[in-house]
């Protein structure tokens, strides 16, 4: 039977995908400001891996 923590985090799964999708949004038009002829999809990659690299710094503070 899941525990409480995992029912509420079914609930809220669609949007913390949705608040990522955002942030990594954000983070690619502020490049693509900066950078009129970005690789959108390089980009992304990047973004992602910062955002992973965070998650680890946050993880490790814990």
């Amino acid at each position: 039977m899941p525990s409480m923590e995992e029912i509420e985090m079914d609930r809220r799964r669609k949007a913390l995908d949705k608040d990522v999708a955002h942030l990594v949004d954000k983070y690619l038009r502020g490049m693509e400001w900066n950078i009129p002829d970005v690789d959108e999809s390089r980009a992304r990659q990047m973004i992602l891996g910062e955002i992973r690299q965070a998650l680890g710094r946050i993880e490790s503070q814990s």
